[in-house]
This record gives structure tokens, sequence and C-alpha cells, in this order.
């Protein structure tokens, strides 16, 4: 299924990647579904969020798989709300890395599960709290010409209604944030109202994340 959003009105105790631009590579697209926001300053809302995630090739780590060491890329990823609106992150984000702004076709429905392995400069910042280094990414960009494009390692994932089989390879971190979003009572047919013997997961394209 396709993860369309539009304009219509991983865990771990890695080491921070590090401040600064990096060449980086789109490997992880998730439909985080409906979830539950909390503001001070506008309350409580739902909105239906994504988590896109980059690896940094230049940024190595190394971790344990039980009693096996492994080495790959540095990861950092931005949880999104689907929307193309004039104000929202994800539009501004895209735009600054595909270098150019949506078409008004775009802008009615553009699906963001083509991410998946394309190349970008991430710009890393760091926040402190509680006594621990955290990375943000604070913009996006496109390869610069002429540069050499990071290649993806492994295989992206995809995680929507039409790729269930990938939630095993989320991380429990993101498996959890998957199984807490807001389930939508699902409508009777005969009379449209909703059906109190059912539950169902927004997941349709037409409703802005």
């Amino acid at each position: 299924m396709a993860i369309m959003a539009n304009d219509t009105g991983g865990g771990g105790d890695f080491s921070p990647v590090p401040m600064g631009t990096h060449f980086a590579v789109c490997d992880m697209v998730v439909d985080l579904g409906r979830q539950k926001i909390s503001s001070p300053q506008f309350g409580d809302s739902i909105k239906h969020q994504i988590y896109l995630r980059w690896q940094i090739p230049a940024e190595r780590v190394t971790w344990k798989d039980g009693d096996v060491e492994k080495e790959g890329p540095a990861v950092i990823g931005k949880t999104y709300t689907l929307s193309l609106g004039e104000k929202a992150n994800l539009r501004k984000d895209l735009q600054a890395w595909r270098g150019r702004t949506f078409t008004a076709d775009e802008l009615r429905g553009f699906d963001v599960t083509c991410l998946a392995g394309i190349p970008a400069m991430v710009t890393v910042t760091h926040t402190e709290k509680d006594g621990r280094t955290y990375a943000n990414i604070a913009s996006l960009g496109g390869i610069p010409k002429g540069a050499e494009k990071p290649k993806l390692e492994g295989d992206a994932i995809v995680y929507d209604a039409d790729n269930q089989a990938s939630f095993e390879r989320l991380s429990k971190r993101l498996q959890e944030r998957v199984q807490a979003q807001i389930l939508e009572r699902a409508a009777d047919p005969a009379t449209g109202n909703p059906d109190p013997d059912g539950w169902r997961q927004e997941l349709d394209d037409e409703v802005p994340f």
C-alpha cells in the first residue's frame, strides 16, 4: 500500500551521530498509524505519523547480536506528521531534499514509500537532556551535483498495511509505537454508524498523517 502524504487544508545504546552534515541514504519508511500527541501549547490531539530513517555509511557502529559482533552504518531517524500542508515539517524537509517545490498534482498525493533507498544530505545537531546527548535531524538536502552518492547497505525496510511482514524487522521501540496507534471504530455498512463490535486501523490513503 502506498503511504500518501497530501496537502488537505532506531533505538539502542550507540553513541549519537556526530554533529554536522553527512552523506546518507534513506533505509526505512514506517507507517506509525494514528498517534496521540500531547503538547503544552495545544493539548492532546491525534495525528497520523510516519518515521523515516537514514543510514550514514561514513559513520560506523558495532553491536552484539547474541555472541556475534556486527558492524554497520550509523542510523538516525525522524518522526513526521503525514501532511504536505504549507507549514508541515514533512513538506519543508522533502522540498529541501528534492531541491524543488511540490507540484499541484504531487500535493494531492505523494507516496512517501518512494523515498526508501534515496540518498540525502543530513544535517545533525545535538541536544542535552538528563545527562545524555541526543542527535537530531535539523535539515535535509540533496547530494551535490558530481558528488558520489552513498549506497544503501542491506535492504530498505518499508512497513505499512501491505508490508506487515516487515514488522519483525523493526526495532522493539518502533514495534511498540506501531502497536500504540489509535484504532478507529469501524462503521456499520448498513447504517454508516460506528460498529460497536469492531475496530479498525485508519490507514486510508485519503486521510493525512
